[in-house]
């Protein structure tokens, strides 16, 4: 195969890879509970588990979505007995989030997965050799900022139109 040809082949397995990747993180899992959770619901449980005691704001700060996005997702969270809401000490208005011993499972086994996700992908690159894992390193940041910018440009771009 020439050069040409096996570049067509690489985008066209990289496409493939990356809408599979996709695909993967819009499946939802029980993750060791009785309640199905969805890539969002699970990115929330652990966010709640990595900071104790969060705010609604600091929450959607750290999920980088808007506080209502934040609230409903909590509120569906505290539905599935996943979360608690509490008021702060000394405060009427600042609710701070902790999770129920079935988010604290959900949690658990979450990072479990991504433990075990990342040996998994460890292990396929790991007899690659440091010249073509390095090579590798440097198409993905060209890729990042090939992408990076062909954001900006749709963004500005609608931007513009609006």
């Amino acid at each position: 195969m020439d050069k040409i040809n096996t570049i067509r082949q690489l985008v066209d397995d990289f496409d493939t890879t990356s809408q599979l990747y996709q695909d993967l993180n819009q499946t939802t899992s029980y993750y060791g509970t009785d309640t199905l959770l969805t890539p969002a619901e699970i990115h929330t449980i652990a966010a709640i588990d990595s900071h104790p005691k969060v705010n609604l704001t600091k929450l959607a700060e750290i999920l980088k979505v808007t506080k209502g996005t934040a609230t409903k997702s909590v509120q569906k969270l505290v539905k599935k007995g996943m979360t608690s809401k509490q008021f702060l000490a000394g405060s009427e208005n600042t609710i701070e989030l902790t999770l129920t011993s079935k988010g604290q499972v959900a949690a658990n086994n979450h990072k479990t997965y991504v433990r075990q996700m990342e040996e998994q992908l460890f292990d396929i690159y790991s007899d690659i050799s440091k010249q073509t894992t390095s090579d590798l390193v440097k198409i993905n940041n060209r890729t990042m900022a090939f992408f990076k910018k062909l954001i900006m440009e749709r963004e500005r771009e609608t931007k513009r139109d609006s």
